[in-house]
């Protein structure tokens, strides 16, 4: 398989990783039951990276897109055991962190940043894209606060 095509396909699931996660915080904000159902859309995207990592090892590429994909692996590995395994509903703003909580979203930031860090070993272009998709994720993550804490504070007062 070619080299670039496997590239592509990266950057193309990268995209489609930060649009769903910009979904789910869109839809969490709205508090949608759509975003609990969207998790084992979210969670199967753990077979495209891990086959296009699979790919890029038997392909032998250069050990810095095998070190950049393996991040994203393992905060989906996570993210499909803490809410499809264990099927907990994630509790978004709890007085105390809980530690799973902490490591969840420790992966996730850490995976953001080996996305990017493929998308700059592809190309500047790739790389800039994807950064301003992880900002826009942030945004909505934002977005979703910002609604969260206006509703808590219309139930306060």
């Amino acid at each position: 398989m070619d080299k670039v095509f496997i590239d592509y396909l990266f950057i193309f699931f990268a995209l489609v990783f930060y649009a769903l996660l910009i979904v789910v915080y869109l839809l969490r904000a709205h508090q949608s039951e759509l975003e609990w159902k969207l998790s084992t859309v979210f969670s199967l995207q753990l077979i495209p990276f891990t086959l296009l990592w699979v790919v890029n090892l038997l392909i032998g590429n250069d050990s810095g897109r095998m070190v950049a994909g393996l991040p994203i692996i393992f905060y989906l590995g996570y993210d499909f055991w803490y809410r499809l395994i264990t099927r907990k509903k994630p509790h978004h703003h709890p007085n105390r962190w809980p530690i799973g909580l902490i490591i969840y979203l420790l992966l996730l930031f850490i995976g953001s940043i080996g996305l990017n860090w493929y998308g700059y070993l592809v190309s500047n272009f790739y790389g800039i894209m994807l950064v301003v998709s992880f900002f826009i994720m942030i945004s909505s993550f934002g977005y979703y606060q910002y609604r969260y804490n206006k509703e808590r504070k219309t139930k306060e007062g």
